[in-house]
């Protein structure tokens, strides 16, 4: 078995376009395992100085009973030895580099993969039951790092020691030969039986790793509500259920690893046995009763290694095959191209949204076009699909059908990042990140724009409520922003969708946490973006929230009831408009 068929999890080229990474990695990952066979190559070949040592002494030193050669002997072997040490330590910090090439390619691929996988539809049917990308890129890149990498390196050199037994004689030869052939044999039926146990361990670790990610985030419902002892059941099950998957498959591969210990001790043994027996009809010297056997066994170990590591080479398979294939599907429709920033309308035609990665319709037929400087408010009961809209309509669902179109061009024809820059987005559900306040608005610029920062900090009207922070912009705000209040949130998340002057902004319930303070900074900041020619478009339940709004589109039902200008729309659905007062 080549090193070759080990790699071959790894293909030649990813066949998309945004996947050039993992293709670089690919081949990094080749030529630094193809420099890992050659430090290798020299490595079997010192280690055939031990029982080339044996043979001599054996043969040479007892016979001739030379203390001289025996010290000159004990010397050489000595040197061999101490280069033996020096390209282990060298093959061992090369796995650690091939581990960090691979890792630097490929894990901003896998970051975006855990951002965007839960709304592409092919991606998100099969990641139902999948593992977590970066988990599986942990796996991986552990795998790479590992001394199991290196065992896999040792394979190609196993003609080596055959050849030598052979050498010695043809009996020897084959016998070792048949001892190797006997271990692939129950490394390939390792592998046949693992595989499932592996695929449903790794099934279950990925289903418990989500029950723990949304506990993180719950953890004041789950304890507000009297659930914890539900919420442990529930992980307890999970547990069970993945402790008996490994268990299923550490069962099977044991059977397998002691099957292989045991074939390769009788081995050893046979070899010994075989060597007395050929010396004994002088047929080969003593001294290569040893030497034989020292060679069988190291010609045996690299599969026997194998096997042991065989486990933990499935599940780096599998991992890297689901990585492959959801960074082709995340990545395939990536265009090229990079537009002008959109300035003139937003056109949406017939649109309709499904729910990500099945066929159910969320929202259908939804059609309105607003020119720059113009203001769209949405509302409609809960459940209608007014954030199922927003999320469309900044590009985070995909359309099942219909468009939508800035400056005429599909959302599907922007780079993602560079349409987040023409983008302001508040969704339902504000997401802010551990760090300072300045970095959250800035979008986690590495250098942000100080300028910028305040500019959209005093659009949003949130310059005073952040400088009375103990820290300012530099405020420290704790993982999902735990230290501020959901009106502070709300502010600073409506400060990072202001900033950078988007042409397109969707507020989704902005107004939800807001005190009349905040309502009346609302209002200033929507109208300060339309004077700026920006679109911005308000979702929300009550009227009152969009009294700044030139439109009104309703959707009940997952459809478009109306859509028109503001006081005729609330008039026709017998609400009152609301009367926005002069700034």
């Amino acid at each position: 078995m080549t090193l070759g068929m080990k790699l071959s999890f790894l293909p030649g080229r990813l066949e998309t376009k945004a996947s050039d990474r993992a293709e670089r990695a690919v081949a990094a990952l080749r030529r630094g395992f193809g420099g890992m066979i050659g430090l290798s190559a020299v490595f079997n070949l010192f280690l055939l100085a031990g029982p080339l040592f044996m043979l001599q002494v054996y043969d040479r030193v007892l016979t001739s009973r030379s203390v001289p050669t025996l010290v000159a002997l004990l010397l050489m072997v000595a040197g061999v030895y101490v280069c033996l040490a020096v390209l282990d330590i060298v093959r061992l910090r090369a796995s650690t580099r091939i581990a960090d090439w691979f890792g630097d390619e490929v894990g901003p691929a896998v970051a975006r993969l855990a951002i965007a996988r839960p709304w592409y539809g092919p991606a998100a049917v099969r990641q139902a039951h999948a593992s977590n990308p970066m988990q599986d890129f942990d796996r991986l890149r552990g795998f790479v790092g590992s001394p199991a990498a290196i065992a896999l390196c040792d394979l190609p050199w196993l003609p080596l020691y055959l050849v030598v037994a052979f050498a010695f004689h043809p009996d020897l030869g084959l016998l070792a030969l048949g001892g190797v052939v006997v271990l692939f044999g129950l490394a390939f039926l390792g592998d046949r039986a693992a595989q499932e146990p592996v695929r449903r361990a790794n099934a279950a670790t990925a289903s418990r790793a989500r029950l723990l990610d949304t506990a993180g985030r719950a953890a004041e419902t789950i304890a507000g509500l009297g659930m914890r002892g539900a919420y442990i059941r529930k992980y307890t099950g999970m547990d069970d259920e993945l402790r008996a998957a490994g268990r299923h498959a550490s069962d099977r591969m044991a059977l397998f690893i002691g099957m292989s210990r045991g074939v390769r001790l009788l081995l050893q043994s046979a070899s010994l046995a075989l060597g007395a027996y050929l010396a004994l009809k002088n047929e080969i010297t003593p001294g290569m009763i040893i030497a034989v056997s020292i060679i069988t066994a190291r010609a045996l170990a690299p599969v026997e290694q194998a096997i042991g590591h065989w486990r933990a080479f499935v599940a780096s398979r599998q991992s890297w095959l689901r990585l492959r294939d959801q960074i082709a599907d995340i990545d395939s429709d990536e265009p090229k191209t990079k537009l002008p920033r959109p300035k003139s309308s937003l056109e949406v035609s017939n649109l309709s949204v499904a729910a990500p990665g099945s066929d159910r319709t969320l929202l259908s037929a939804v059609s309105f076009s607003l020119q720059a400087g113009s203001s769209l408010g949405i509302i409609g009961p809960s459940g209608a699909g007014k954030s199922t809209l927003a999320r469309a309509l900044v590009g985070i669902l995909p359309p099942l059908a219909g468009s939508v179109r800035l400056d005429g061009a599909e959302l599907s024809q922007w780079q993602s990042d560079q349409l987040g820059g023409h983008v302001g987005y508040l969704p339902h559900d504000i997401e802010l990140f551990d760090g300072t306040v300045a970095e959250n608005i800035a979008r986690l610029s590495q250098h942000p724009d100080s300028d910028a920062v305040l500019a959209a900090a005093r659009r949003a009207g949130a310059h005073g409520l952040i400088t009375g922070l103990p820290d300012g912009y530099d405020t420290l705000i704790g993982e999902g922003g735990m230290m501020l209040s959901a009106g502070q949130r709300q502010r600073i998340g409506l400060a990072r969708a202001l900033f950078g002057s988007p042409f397109l902004i969707v507020l989704d319930e902005p107004t939800s946490a807001l005190d009349v303070e905040g309502d009346e900074a609302l209002r200033q900041a929507v109208d300060a973006a339309k004077q700026a020619n920006a679109i911005v478009i308000v979702i929300a339940h009550r009227p009152g929230a969009i009294s700044s709004c030139d439109h009104v589109l309703v959707i009940s039902g997952g459809k478009q009831v109306a859509f028109g200008p503001r006081e005729v729309i609330l008039r026709e659905n017998g609400q009152r408009p609301v009367r926005v007062a002069a700034s």
